[in-house]
């Protein structure tokens, strides 16, 4: 009978979270982000309910569905985003009901599949289970442009938290470039 020792030898042990982060995301600037939003052939805009905190993230929100940008709003970012006009996807759903539809290969928006997923208005701890998921289970691209640096993330913004106007700025430059 082989022991766990002799399957598992101590000289190749590592640590597994270094196993988990195979790639971290990529910084990137806010035209770098417009560039990749405008370039996908479906991509889809998904709120969080830092937005009942920030109003200004809910106006920027508006600016991107003014754009054309498919909004998916979990339902504690729903409730402002209806009062300014915008119409998002979803509207009653969890963030872990939505990454479980986009984990899911038949799912469509506009009869398409989405290749492209932005996040905005979430908590690291929160959203950071599901840029995992999303990163280690499916094909689609994610993009997150919240003030913190998302490792699970495809790209994202880097830390912001120390200055807010440079963050709704550079949230600002994103929407003008597209």
């Amino acid at each position: 009978m082989i022991s766990r020792e002799d399957k598992f030898p101590a000289a190749k042990r590592y640590n597994v979270a270094d196993v988990q982060v195979s790639r971290e995301a990529t910084a990137v600037k806010p035209a770098v982000v417009a560039n990749m939003i405008k370039k996908a052939s479906n991509p889809v805009l998904i709120t969080g309910g830092v937005l009942l905190k920030e109003p200004k993230l809910v106006e920027i929100v508006v600016k991107f569905y003014e754009k054309g940008i498919p909004i998916i709003a979990t339902a504690g970012s729903s409730k402002p985003l209806i009062e300014k006009g915008v119409r998002p996807i979803f509207k009653t759903y969890t963030l872990h009901q939505i990454t479980q539809f986009l984990l899911d290969g038949d799912f469509r928006i506009n009869g398409k599949k989405v290749d492209l997923a932005v996040f905005l208005g979430f908590l690291p701890y929160y959203l950071s289970r599901m840029l995992s998921a999303l990163k280690h289970f499916s094909d689609i691209r994610t993009i997150t442009i919240d003030e913190f640096y998302h490792p699970h993330a495809s790209f994202s913004f880097t830390n912001l938290t120390k200055d807010k106007e440079l963050y709704y700025s550079m949230l600002e430059e994103v929407v003008s470039k597209l």
